[in-house]
């Protein structure tokens, strides 16, 4: 009797241990994918700030020329020009 409920009480602590980590797994694939949607949306943010400030080099590049605004704001020329020919729309 005595290793029958020895080999029970091993099947029962495996058995919790198993369920441990079962549940180990399911939080952190869940915290994983809510990472990659936190990710997604900062991404997505960055991306709408980044063209905010595209169209606000271009609207300060018509009103007082590229290389005025490249020389203020410590950009590279070329790359004002470009923004102002490429980037067009209200600046809010």
């Amino acid at each position: 009797m005595a290793v029958r409920d020895t080999v029970r009480d091993a099947q029962r602590r495996l058995a919790a241990l198993d369920g441990a980590y079962t549940r180990a797994i399911t939080n952190f694939d869940r915290t994983c994918a809510r990472r990659t949607e936190v990710l997604a949306e900062h991404d997505n943010l960055v991306a709408i700030a980044q063209a905010e400030v595209e169209r606000t080099v271009a609207a300060m590049a018509a009103e007082i020329g590229a290389d005025l605004t490249a020389t203020l704001l410590g950009l590279d020329a070329a790359h004002v020009r470009h923004l102002a020919k490429t980037r067009k729309g209200p600046v809010t």
